[in-house]
């Protein structure tokens, strides 16, 4: 786990990938993408697996993930109760309400991520590791 959230990390400290969102969240599963352009594509893809609470907002800039400290999990502890299988990770980022990074928490059992392009149009000659979203509309 320590592993990916290294790899996130590095992956916005070394690339213009500095805009995440939440892609989609179906009460177990949160998707965040991360890109330069969400008008084109996102290159990172960040799923935490059976989330049981979530204080993030929709939109974040700038983020470094890790898990969170002794003192954090007690604050979160105040709203939910945090059981031995469940991580409490800590995004620190910058949001619509600060230019500051403020820390935002997600409960979840693990993370995993995805690295890779994928389009939000279609297009031909894909190589390695991009595809395209299962949203666009393909032409028959």
């Amino acid at each position: 786990m320590i592993d990916v959230l290294m790899r996130i990390n590095e992956i916005v400290e070394k690339t213009n990938i500095d805009g995440f969102r939440i892609e989609s969240y179906t009460g177990d599963n949160l998707l965040i993408t991360g890109s330069f352009d969400f008008a084109y594509y996102h290159e990172v893809e960040v799923e935490f697996r059976e989330v049981t609470y979530l204080a993030l907002p929709v939109l974040f800039w700038n983020p470094h993930f890790r898990l969170a400290s002794v003192n954090e999990i007690e604050v979160v502890r105040k709203f939910i109760a945090v059981c031995d299988r469940h991580a409490v990770f800590c995004i620190e980022a910058e949001s619509d309400a600060s230019f500051e990074k403020i820390p935002f928490y997600v409960v979840a059992e693990n993370v995993r991520l995805r690295e890779g392009t994928v389009y939000y149009y279609e297009r031909e000659h894909l190589e390695e590791n991009e595809r395209i979203a299962d949203w666009v509309k393909r032409k028959s």
